[in-house]
């Protein structure tokens, strides 16, 4: 079971990483987990997401 969610859990970070821009990635984050931004770093975030520190603050901007 705990295999098959993380299965179908890393199948859906490579579709968002392939598919949606940087700024679809941190919106659905953030939806998804509302209070990250208070728990981790941008840094963190950042990477994550597979962006540059500076592109996420360019998102955050918008």
């Amino acid at each position: 079971m705990a295999t098959e969610a993380y299965s179908l859990a890393l199948e859906d970070r490579i579709f968002s990483l392939q598919t949606l821009s940087a700024s679809e990635r941190y919106e659905e984050l953030v939806r998804d987990f509302p209070q990250i931004l208070q728990r981790v770093s941008l840094g963190h975030i950042a990477s994550y997401l597979g962006v540059t520190l500076e592109t996420i603050s360019r998102i955050r901007k918008k």
